[in-house]
């Protein structure tokens, strides 16, 4: 099995010159072999120290070379890989096609980057070359990030569809030739967020995550901003908002507003129908990134209601298009909107002229209500409430009615779900006070949301396992705490639901199971308790 060693694993039982099977040698002593003051064999490409643990083989040409030029060369990386017999640690919760590339040993090791790998900055390795090392460290053998990627593109980048794969697959294979640090934090930002999380390691103190923030850091201090930089910051983003970190998600998402700034996307002239007309593509990624981060700011600040977050700087006073006002522009592609999904549904992941988000329009939705909500001069009248909650029912309908080619877009409804539920709550409690006035159809739109829920959650339940959890957004588990508080408050009221003990039963068993994958629902059980102590304990109270 392929195997990989740090270079901290370096020792005295290196190879010895003798060894060296290289007919070329160099007429110097190469950096590493000086700083260490060990005998080298001078052979090139790489002497026998470096090749044996896994360091770049540079003499002072290379190094002054490496300093002056941002641009790697080109590089014969089968020196990083080492055929040997140890197994790969295994990573915590992969599929097994991972687990087999990469061992059975304990996670205990693995997924931090190895601290000796940062020595290597100090002796002219640029960041691209870094950045490789520290993935191959990381994550393995090219099979093993392969099939990282393909493990992504086939479980959350079904709901949050930032990456265009057949770029992506472009630049990764060109990786393996000229060392990108942007594309090695890109795989390692998949490997964060689709990685069953460890149970005994609470996610501040993961040693991944940890690793990945410094890498995120690192880069961007080397490097200016780019796509795939925001990319990785909003999937680093996107776990601290599921796994319990909400200030750090808070952050990540003002980082990324930096860089929509940088990016020139505040300027309505970036946005111009000429643009569109000539960087279509580019702008139709540009929009899609926009609207991840409205959307996971969105669900963020809804999602943790007593940390009391606000929103990020995203309200423009113009409106960015949503993706598909730019497919008109794309060869081959005529149609537009619902029309577009529909017709391509089965090519929906794979390309940027094919690349569909109706989570834009959720995000829409849901950031405008937000930001009527908690508006201290313009609060949301009733017409405003009804009127995006028409427009939400409209395009739950619409995505719910295309057969997605990989199930459904769990992402764009459940933002749905918990939008409506948001802008319907209001008169649920007029409606105790006042009975007369409760209105039929705000209790039907929270029923239907509430039973749409519960028809998932038991399909999840009967499974008595988590394969849905991997196409499964994070948002269902504040979608599910939504309609649970909404039951214990108004299921035996306003909403007459005589089986509301029931829902919420299975509600949190659905947590449980969901706990496994995003440890956010660890928080909403533990609101769900308190909430259902406190009223039996009125209830007791009253009884008394």
């Amino acid at each position: 099995m392929p195997g990989f060693m740090s270079a901290s694993s370096a020792s005295s039982d290196a190879p010895s010159p003798a060894q060296s099977t290289s007919a070329a040698k160099s007429s110097r002593v190469c950096l590493n072999c000086r700083r260490k003051k060990k005998r080298c064999d001078k052979a090139l490409p790489s002497c026998g120290r470096c090749t044996y643990s896994l360091e770049i083989c540079q003499h002072e040409d290379d190094a002054a070379m490496a300093r002056s030029s941002r641009s790697p060369s080109l590089v014969d990386f089968g020196n990083f890989i080492r055929a040997g017999t140890a197994p790969m640690p295994l990573p915590v919760g992969l599929d097994p096609v991972l687990e087999s590339l990469m061992g059975q040993q304990s996670p205990s090791r693995w997924s931090t980057l190895n601290s000796s790998l940062f020595g290597s900055l100090d002796s002219g390795e640029d960041i691209h070359l870094f950045m490789f090392r520290s993935l191959c460290d990381t994550v393995g053998h090219r099979q093993a990030v392969e099939h990282v990627a393909a493990y992504y593109f086939n479980s959350v980048n079904y709901w949050f569809t930032i990456v265009d794969r057949a770029s992506f697959d472009i630049q990764v294979e060109r990786m393996w030739s000229y060392p990108s640090a942007e594309m090695a934090l890109l795989i390692l930002s998949m490997l964060l967020i689709i990685r069953t999380p460890n149970e005994n390691v609470i996610s501040m103190d993961d040693g991944l995550y940890l690793s990945v923030k410094t890498a995120f850091t690192l880069v961007q201090s080397k490097i200016p901003s780019s796509m795939s930089l925001m990319q990785s910051q909003l999937l680093i983003g996107l776990y601290e908002y599921s796994h319990g970190l909400p200030h750090q998600a808070y952050m990540s998402m003002g980082t990324c507003v930096q860089m929509t700034r940088s990016f020139g996307w505040h300027s309505k002239s970036f946005w111009s129908e000429d643009r569109q007309q000539l960087l279509a593509a580019d702008l139709k990624l540009s929009s899609i990134l926009w609207w991840a981060l409205v959307y996971v700011d969105s669900i963020l600040n809804v999602s943790y209601p007593d940390q009391k977050l606000p929103l990020s700087s995203t309200e423009l006073d113009f409106s960015i298009p949503f993706p598909e006002a730019f497919d008109q522009y794309l060869p081959g592609n005529t149609t537009a909107g619902y029309r577009a999904w529909q017709s391509n549904a089965d090519d929906n992941t794979e390309k940027i002229d094919t690349l569909v988000w109706p989570e834009a329009n959720s995000a829409w939705y849901l950031s405008t209500l937000l930001h009527q909500i908690h508006s201290p001069t313009n609060p949301p009248t009733a017409a405003d409430r009804n009127s995006v909650s028409d427009a939400i029912s409209v395009h739950t309908l619409n995505v719910m009615g295309v057969e997605w080619k990989h199930g459904t877009r769990c992402g764009a409804i459940n933002a749905n779900f918990i939008a409506l539920m948001k802008a319907n709550q209001p008169y649920l409690l007029a409606g105790m006070s006042k009975p007369e006035q409760l209105n039929v159809r705000h209790v039907n739109i929270i029923n239907s949301v509430i039973n749409s829920l519960y028809q998932t959650s038991q399909t999840i339940n009967s499974s008595l396992t988590v394969p849905q959890l991997a196409t499964t957004a994070p948002p269902a588990t504040f979608a599910v705490y939504y309609a649970c508080m909404l039951l214990m408050s108004h299921g035996d009221n306003v909403l007459n639901q005589p089986d509301w003990l029931h829902k919420i039963e299975s509600f949190q068993q659905t947590l449980r199971i969901a706990n496994r994958r995003w440890r956010i629902s660890a928080r909403y059980l533990n609101s769900i308790d308190i909430a259902f102590n406190n009223r039996l304990g009125r209830h007791m109270s009253l009884s008394s």
